[in-house]
């Protein structure tokens, strides 16, 4: 019998939650525990199903709106929220057949906060629900309306986004420049670093397999599905080329000369790499960061991703990092000079191969072994206790608890 069972609501906007619920999903089936993952495109369970996890759609309806440059349209996705929430054919929906399919779960995990399972606990969810997120992904949504709307609107709104995460069971935030060792800051909320994929091929192994001649420095290129302007796939071609063997993955590319729309091992790519060229995902800057790769990021009108830069920079000093702007002028020309300064820079590979990779996955295992011992611990007292009311309960550990990132 499993140990635990999970059901894991990962947003597919970009790739990196989905690439999480895969590796969460691996770390917990070691430990008996059974996750069943959610997502909300076609496109992520394929992503899904070829990484070799299975998943489920819950719907298309929601999603944040962004351009063919990865610029956030807030306008756009405000619109899309707010149907999503008032439509009853949309969110209501949606929560329902959550409901459904948490029966028999311990818990549900909503991985980087999908609305549906923030209003859950409101409305009398089945099963506690937890959720895991970026401290940045947070604070760019708390702050979406400061400068855009009357202050009091966006206090109003802020107020509304901590009052639902507040009555959720649990939480695990992920964080820039966080140790395996912070641990869990107060009861059954945690801090933690970013989880990527461990290496499981040598350096050597990764440029034979891909054709790398000898010598000939390699650049690891990953655009999420959001990027399909073919401006700037070719200024990435015509800025690196001339120095680099490229390895390009990007959906949004898939039928272009020389890219690729997936590859499962691409952290492996990275820690081979001589330079690592992507957006500024949280997982991203840990990969270059564990892995000692230099990144070039190419930064867009994206809130979260311009907060994970300025945090990478000022945490994480032996990050070599640059930023080339999509909006700047001459943008072949700015990637060519970035990668030529990034290169020039010594490279360190493989530094977080051993004991600080193990700790920061079993981190994680930990968290959620713990929060599922908490669930059933909850689960049991319930039934001695016998019927009565059940919402607040799910935040009722928020006495005393030491404020951590995203959750002030």
């Amino acid at each position: 019998m499993p140990s635990g069972r999970i059901l894991y609501l990962a947003l597919a906007d970009a790739r990196g939650h989905l690439m999480r619920a895969h590796l969460v999903s691996g770390l917990l089936a070691r430990r008996g525990v059974d996750v069943r993952v959610v997502t909300t495109a076609a496109a992520g369970v394929r992503f899904l199903e070829r990484l070799g996890t299975g998943s489920t759609l819950l719907s298309e309806h929601f999603r944040v709106e962004f351009n063919a440059r990865h610029d956030m349209s807030r306008p756009r996705t405000e619109r899309r929220v707010l149907g999503y929430l008032v439509l009853p054919w949309r969110g209501p929906v949606d929560l329902g057949r959550l409901a459904a399919m948490a029966r028999g779960a311990d818990l549900a995990v909503n991985d980087s906060l999908h609305p549906a399972l923030l209003a859950a606990p409101v409305v009398g969810f089945p099963v506690p629900v937890v959720h895991v997120y970026g401290e940045n992904l947070w604070r760019a949504m708390e702050d979406n309306f400061i400068g855009r709307a009357p202050p009091w609107v966006s206090g109003v709104y802020r107020r509304m986004l901590r009052g639902a995460r507040e009555l959720s069971f649990g939480s695990i935030v992920h964080s820039v420049g966080a140790s395996a060792g912070s641990g869990r800051a107060a009861a059954r909320r945690y801090l933690l670093p970013p989880l990527v994929a461990q290496p499981g091929r040598s350096r050597a192994e990764v440029r034979r397999e891909l054709g790398v001649p000898d010598e000939a420095p390699l650049a690891a290129v990953y655009l999420n599905p959001h990027f399909r302007d073919p401006a700037v796939a070719e200024a990435l071609e015509c800025g690196l080329a001339p120095r680099f063997h490229l390895h390009r993955v990007g959906e949004g590319y898939a039928g272009r000369p020389g890219w690729r729309d997936t590859d499962p091992r691409f952290g492996d790519v990275v820690h081979a790499a001589d330079l690592f060229v992507s957006g500024a995902g949280m997982g991203a800057v840990e990969l270059a960061r564990s892995s000692g790769t230099p990144l070039l990021v190419l930064l867009s009108d994206q809130p979260e991703q311009e907060r994970n830069v300025a945090d990478a920079s000022r945490r994480c000093p032996a990050l070599r990092l640059r930023t080339v702007a999509l909006g700047g002028p001459d943008l072949s020309g700015a990637v060519g000079e970035a990668a030529d300064l990034l290169t020039r820079l010594p490279v360190v590979t493989g530094r977080l191969r051993g004991v600080e990779a193990e700790a920061t996955a079993e981190a994680w295992t930990q968290a959620f072994e713990e929060l599922l011992a908490a669930a059933r611990a909850r689960s049991t007292e319930k039934v001695r206790l016998g019927p009565g009311p059940q919402v607040a309960s799910q935040g009722a550990d928020r006495t005393a608890r030491r404020v951590i990132p995203g959750e002030g």
